[in-house]
């Protein structure tokens, strides 16, 4: 079963965030290593980042016209 993108809170009200299906399951990585797929879901953008470096928010939030922040 796929686990579905969901927004963050505290970050952009379009940021999506969810595990590499890859990555759930393989025990032989730390938590921290594990990839998440980020995506802006009004511009399309789609980032891969380790779990232990995704930025605290949307990279593109200064130039998005369409953000708005989840509180």
């Amino acid at each position: 079963m796929t686990e579905e993108y969901h927004p963050i809170r505290g970050k952009c009200t379009w940021w999506r965030e969810r595990v590499v299906d890859d990555d759930r399951w393989d025990i032989m990585l730390k938590e921290a290593q594990r990839r998440i797929e980020c995506s802006c879901f009004i511009e399309g953008d789609l980032y891969v980042w380790p779990r232990g470096e995704v930025p605290s928010d949307c990279p593109e939030n200064r130039k998005c016209r369409y953000y708005i922040k989840v509180g």
